[in-house]
């Protein structure tokens, strides 16, 4: 579906794209056969396209040396230079270095097939249940990085970052040697070249941890409230503690560090409300917030509206002595 969305956004083609993606205008039994049939020809035909040109490449215009400090390139007269240092150490690469790589490879597939013999694939998840409600969709690991990009951008430019983004960056990578390719290539001595690796691993590293936190997606895990955060064991503030929890409020709200992370902090939120405000944002709602004024009884309303009243900031010793002077 992510894929179908994305390819949807496309100007003037989107639509084809997104039913090409589908094998249809949902999603059955034809998007298996169309995904299968794209990751096992597909893909694997276009990657052998891009290795047989860097090979040819290779053979046409050889293999850069490993890069030396101080040893600027330049571009008039590399080819010469390259030349003359291949007389004197080159080593073909057919059927010399071809080997080499004939082996690793054949160690890799090797590998794999040990691994898939004695540890075998991981366990499938439990079968689809339709009557499970809870649902918190998220992608494997190395994609979970992108999966907190498209969640924080917002949403009057998502279209033009699932699209122009990957097309731009492969424009870039591809443009780099073209216009790149003279002075120093040791790293040492591209500075500018080490800060664009090191901020780009900073960037997916932070957006992979908040993708895994997740705090735009509810807490359906969310354990109701101690009776040390809740600061009573019975009466309206109690029972009001009660609700929160079992209305899914504590799915997106902080309660002292405890519940989720797709609405405001209400640790403090007496401070900021008085009663009606708080009357009318849980009957009303609000933003991605539901309105729940006809799913509370009154006396539950007044229940939840005392137990929010008690989340206030506890009073430092001066406050304390000044209010009972006054």
């Amino acid at each position: 579906m992510v894929a179908a969305e994305q390819a949807g956004r496309v100007p003037l083609v989107g639509d084809w794209l997104a039913r090409f993606i589908l094998g249809g205008n949902t999603i059955g039994g034809a998007t298996l056969s169309r995904f299968f049939a794209i990751h096992v020809f597909v893909l694997p035909g276009i990657m052998f396209g891009f290795i047989g040109l860097h090979l040819w490449l290779v053979l046409r215009h050889g293999i850069s040396e490993p890069p030396t400090a101080g040893k600027p390139v330049n571009p008039e007269t590399y080819r010469k230079e390259y030349d003359e240092l291949l007389k004197k150490s080159g080593r073909p690469f057919w059927p010399d270095l071809a080997w080499r790589d004939v082996i690793v490879c054949t160690g890799l597939i090797l590998t794999i097939a040990l691994l898939a013999h004695f540890i075998g694939p991981p366990a499938l998840d439990k079968p689809p249940d339709p009557s499970v409600l809870v649902a918190d969709p998220r992608p494997d690991w190395y994609l979970l990085w992108y999966f907190a990009l498209l969640a924080l951008i917002p949403v009057r430019i998502e279209g033009y970052v699932m699209i122009l983004m990957p097309v731009l960056l492969g424009m870039l990578l591809l443009i780099i040697p073209v216009l790149n390719h003279k002075g120093e290539r040791a790293a040492s001595r591209r500075p500018w070249a080490i800060a664009v690796v090191c901020l780009s691993v900073i960037m997916i590293g932070s957006l992979w941890i908040e993708g895994q936190q997740s705090p735009w997606s509810p807490n359906f895990q969310a354990l109701p409230l101690s009776e040390k955060v809740v600061g009573a064991t019975s009466g309206p503030v109690f029972q009001g503690a009660q609700l929160f929890h079992d209305k899914a409020c504590l799915n997106c709200h902080l309660i002292q560090g405890h519940g989720g992370r797709r609405g405001p902090d209400l640790t403090h939120i007496a401070d900021k409300l008085t009663h009606d405000n708080m009357v009318i944002r849980i009957v009303n709602g609000g933003n991605n917030m539901p309105a729940f004024g006809s799913s509370l009884k009154p006396q539950e309303l007044d229940a939840l509206v005392a137990f929010l009243e008690s989340r206030k900031r506890p009073l430092r010793p001066q406050d304390q002595s000044s209010t009972a002077r006054n």
